[in-house]
């Protein structure tokens, strides 16, 4: 899959044509700007600038030990190395600049990190990725984030205070969905999907035309919560490697129901076995917001879908 890289990396990209090894005896430099508390601030740098120059002195190879307790939490090592043995990365920049904000949960967030992810097939992926701290400025999340100017668009298109605080979270979740995917994380996957979740995936069954993609016979299939997850487990163990990406995501409030979005996005799917494009939907309830559930899961395959046959929030009836 290939991403648009930002001009500022573009530029600098031109001075860091490197293989990941060039990176591996430098030091990187993190530098939190415009932080008010500064003994916080520089627990987060120094936290921060370790975590980024461990990765780059390791091998994809072996596993990192993030287990000092100091810096990490407890479940951080086992969830970090799921996803570098899935998908190994290293990280470009040897000075980093940037901001660090306080989520309303009281954790701690620092986006826009860049980072290439290496694929099986030796390419390089650009990605911008997400540290998550908790108030003692210990990492606590890694995953792979939105583009920064993707992020900022969906934020602003806020409503209120109440929607621009619920946008943070359902994008800070929509992250954690893509990235547990990357990691083959069965179990977190299994707790952000209601016990009665509707979860439908099309599929091209037959051709019928070669006039158009749309002329294609799509069959969609019904699934069940335990039914999906028994899926994805067999996927998972098929699967040497899994990589999950999210363009066009549009965040939309049910006018009925504010605790209530839809969330539509394209999906790329790729994976050692298998590789497809095709519009997401979920539909996401935060009457609790510190523990969104998902309701429903659509997916469609793209070439395959009208426009006017894309799923969306307005198909839903909700009591």
């Amino acid at each position: 899959m290939k991403r648009n890289l930002p001009i500022y990396f573009l530029v600098l990209a031109i001075g860091l044509m490197a293989s990941p090894s060039s990176f591996a005896q430098e030091p990187v430099e993190v530098f939190v700007a415009d932080f008010p508390n500064d003994e916080l601030r520089v627990t987060i740098e120094n936290n921060t600038g370790f975590f980024l120059t461990t990765i780059n002195a390791s091998s994809p190879a072996k596993e990192i030990n993030f287990s000092d307790s100091e810096r990490f939490s407890a479940r951080f090592n086992d969830a970090f190395n799921e996803l570098w043995e899935n998908t190994p990365f290293y990280i470009p920049e040897l000075s980093i600049i940037e901001t660090v904000n306080k989520l309303s949960n009281g954790t701690y967030e620092m986006r826009n990190i860049p980072a290439y992810f290496l694929t099986p097939e030796g390419e390089e992926q650009y990605e911008e990725t997400v540290l998550q701290f908790d108030e003692h400025g210990r990492i606590i999340d890694f995953r792979i984030g939105l583009a920064a100017h993707r992020y900022q668009t969906l934020m602003q298109e806020g409503e209120d205070d109440i929607d621009q605080a619920n946008r943070t979270v359902i994008l800070e979740f929509v992250e954690q969905v893509r990235t547990a995917y990357n990691r083959k994380d069965l179990e977190f996957i299994n707790t952000v999907f209601s016990d009665q979740a509707l979860i439908i995936v099309g599929s091209v069954v037959q051709k019928t035309g070669d006039e158009s993609a749309y002329q294609q016979q799509v069959e969609y299939l019904q699934f069940t919560k335990d039914e999906y997850v028994t899926r994805l487990k067999g996927i998972f163990s098929r699967n040497e490697w899994i990589d999950v990406g999210y363009e066009d995501i549009g965040i939309f409030r049910h006018p009925k129901h504010p605790e209530i979005y839809g969330v539509s996005l394209t999906q790329y799917y790729n994976s050692s076995t298998y590789s497809d494009v095709g519009y997401l939907f979920l539909l996401i309830d935060f009457k609790d917001p510190a523990k969104p559930m998902i309701h429903v899961r659509t997916w469609q395959p793209k070439n395959s879908t009208p426009e006017d046959e894309i799923f969306h929030i307005g198909y839903m009836e909700i009591f």
